[in-house]
């Protein structure tokens, strides 16, 4: 099958991360996407952080009725950094059988170099980069051609890396929506009805109490 993976916080999920994994899902023709809520996140401190078993049911809330979307617990059954190129290892090894594209924005694919290992991924895995074309589209041409001059272009948006995985430019629009925002808002009492889905708002509601004490810290 081909499946796609977005990793990231979710603390919370929203909307912003829903669009996103279906505009790449159909965009690419995958069977599925999966949500990786991080376990433990290495470039953020634990402070404020839901615990991860909270994030991903949040996570199974929010895709409820999409039939493209899943979520991948794996992150949350090892312990120490939940660092991305360990995940798709692990994934590749156990799901031999399966062909990944891993998602993730233009800024995130011009940062790859300052993750752990990060230049490692894209011999994984199939890379889907996500933007606005203005500007983005370019920025990324100039990335692909410093960071793999071997790289074949295939199309005027995806290319053929040394690696022998592809990457490709995925348009999409994408929605102005924060988590640290639907946390501000949710503490104070505003609502967060449009920027998360209502299952979401439901679950927060009758978590209240723990969620307030970590999101209040």
């Amino acid at each position: 099958m081909k499946i796609g993976l977005l990793g990231g916080c979710f603390n919370p999920v929203h909307n912003g991360h829903l669009r996103l994994a279906l505009e790449a899902g159909e965009g690419l023709g995958l069977d599925r996407v999966e949500l990786v809520p991080a376990g433990v996140p290495p470039h953020k401190s634990g402070e404020g952080m839901l615990p991860f078993a909270l994030r991903a049911e949040l996570c199974e809330a929010a895709i409820a009725g999409l039939d493209l979307l899943s979520v991948n617990r794996l992150e949350g059954e090892r312990g120490g950094p939940s660092y991305t190129v360990d995940t798709l290892t692990t994934l590749s090894v156990e799901r031999p059988g399966d062909e990944f594209t891993f998602i993730l924005g233009s800024e995130d694919l011009l940062a790859l170099p300052g993750w752990h290992r990060g230049l490692v991924i894209p011999g994984l895995v199939n890379i889907a980069v996500a933007g606005r074309r203005a500007g983005g589209l370019e920025a990324v041409r100039g990335f692909v051609a410093r960071t793999w001059p071997g790289a074949v272009a295939l199309d005027q948006t995806s290319w053929h890396l040394p690696e022998g995985t592809s990457l490709t430019w995925v348009p999409a629009g994408r929605l102005d929506i924060s988590a640290s925002d639907i946390r501000t808002r949710w503490l104070v009492g505003q609502a967060i009805r449009g920027l998360t889905p209502v299952a979401v708002e439901q679950l927060l509601a009758e978590r209240a109490d723990e969620v307030k004490s970590i999101w209040g810290v």
